[in-house]
């Protein structure tokens, strides 16, 4: 341990310090340091680090006062399950921080974290004048953020590697995009949850402070049946013009932001639900003193939840129009196996495709396959799956062989009619202005059948006379 280390600044991540100690040790490898302090085996760049229990010891700062004061996990809190929570809060504090993205969900969310850190170039000239050296912010690492909120400047972005150790002053000129009105609301949104380091609130709560809010919008007749195409509209017309890529990953997921309403049991990333508060409230604050006062809500959304009663009934009348299982499961995001149990309670007959294929139409498929008919082509004309089919054709590799060989003449046809098409219309070229022209089909046809195209390009210059034109040109010139 290094007699002399430098103090953690109010908003400093860990990793930051973690930088400065491993320059001030002295020491001829950092690996080594590492290896010494039994953290070679730790994500040094990552928002949960390992390695809280020892900068602990060293600054003499308690375990809990690094994780609430310099760490993203603050932000996680209100969305989490309560268990899930503390659990993770002990193994941090505890210096195990394996497994911990996983367990909260991070992974399956997928939004992406990886190992970026962000900076204000503003910034880094106060804390050198200020202080003397420049330290990562925890504001500027939030999760969703790209603005800085003190001097309201674009962050700059730099990939770190896993043992990487890099200080903000290290990071190259860069040209941030255009600042924009809703980047500076979401920044400002996702710090005041930090701050704020609300209590776990149940699910079920912010899923009713969501209904009622969106039922006074327009976005719900009632609470139990939400708009959800309306919703996800417009939702992404209100954040189009953010420039954080996350942000734009997670408006092109199409389950997004129904999701958050079906399933009461998942975790979702803090992100997902301050883009939907951000639409509908002003702040963090605004949000957490948000009042429910319908009467008897728990019990209609309870009754309404995702209005089931509904949605059973529309599927029964696809179902009765003569629409497929896979059909209605498509059109209501549900599972065929919920929609096949559907229609078994209320006897109604559907359409079902064959489960076995008997030997007139087997024979049919074979004689379809040799004559190199699509699989699906198929499939649609005998009423049966393409897997089907692929298994009928897996199950004779002649034929296999077969159709690949009838591919490949086919495609080898297609490239020789371009080649003789632009011989036919350029006589005069040359087999270099022939290669220029058909560029696609003379590589292809060089790789695959050179026999074939040498015999019909023009034959090459000889080596001796390809660049007299050049220099002709050359001594004209002098």
């Amino acid at each position: 341990m290094l007699g002399y280390h430098s103090s953690l600044e109010a908003d400093e991540i860990p990793y930051s310090w973690l930088v400065v100690y491993c320059q001030l040790s002295g020491l001829p490898s950092t690996r080594l340091l590492l290896e010494r302090s039994q953290l070679a085996h730790c994500q040094l760049a990552s928002q949960l680090p390992g390695y809280i229990p020892f900068i602990s010891k060293t600054i003499g700062v308690p375990e809990s006062k690094l994780i609430n004061k310099h760490t993203t996990l603050p932000l996680f809190r209100c969305f989490l399950h309560e268990k899930t929570y503390f659990s993770v809060f002990n193994n941090l504090a505890e210096g195990n921080g394996s497994n911990l993205h996983s367990r909260m969900s991070l992974l399956a969310n997928r939004v992406s974290a990886g190992t970026v850190l962000r900076a204000c170039t503003e910034c880094i000239k106060d804390d050198l004048e200020n202080v003397g050296r420049a330290w990562w912010h925890l504001q500027h690492q939030l999760p969703g953020c790209s603005v800085c909120l003190k001097h309201c400047e674009p962050l700059i972005e730099v990939e770190v590697r896993r043992r990487e150790l890099i200080q903000p002053t290290q990071l190259a000129t860069q040209y941030p995009l255009n600042l924009s009105e809703i980047d500076i609301q979401l920044s400002g949104l996702i710090d005041d949850a930090w701050h704020r380091n609300q209590p776990v609130i149940q699910y079920n709560d912010i899923l009713n402070r969501y209904r009622q809010r969106l039922v006074e919008a327009g976005l719900a007749p009632h609470m139990g049946a939400i708009r959800q195409e309306r919703l996800r509209q417009t939702l992404r017309a209100y954040w189009s013009e953010s420039t954080s890529p996350v942000v734009q990953q997670l408006l092109l997921d199409n389950c997004y932001p129904e999701n958050l309403f079906r399933a009461q049991r998942a975790q979702f990333h803090p992100l997902k639900h301050l883009l939907l508060i951000g639409m509908l409230w002003n702040s963090w604050q605004e949000f957490v003193e948000y009042n429910i006062n319908e009467p008897g809500l728990h019990e209609s959304c309870d009754a309404n939840f995702l209005n089931e009663d509904s949605s059973d009934a529309d599927i029964l009348r696809l179902l009765r129009d003569g629409r497929s299982l896979r059909e209605a499961s498509q059109h209501f995001k549900r599972s065929i196996i919920y929609v096949k149990k559907i229609a078994v309670q209320h006897n109604v007959q559907v359409d079902r495709r064959p489960k076995r294929i008997f030997g007139v139409d087997r024979e049919l498929i074979i004689g379809m396959l040799k004559s190199g008919v699509k699989t699906h082509q198929i499939a649609h004309k005998v009423d049966c799956s393409v897997g089907a089919i692929e298994q009928i054709l897996s199950q004779h590799p002649d034929i296999v062989e077969c159709r690949q060989q009838m591919r490949f003449k086919a495609k080898c046809l297609e490239h020789q009619n371009c080649i003789l098409s632009a011989l036919s219309e350029h006589p005069d070229f040359h087999r270099g202005e022939i290669q220029r022209e058909c560029r696609a089909s003379y590589t292809w046809l060089f790789k695959h059948n050179q026999q074939w195209l040498y015999e019909h390009v023009p034959p090459a210059i000889p080596r001796q006379y390809r660049y007299q034109g050049r220099k002709n040109n050359q001594k004209n010139e002098h």
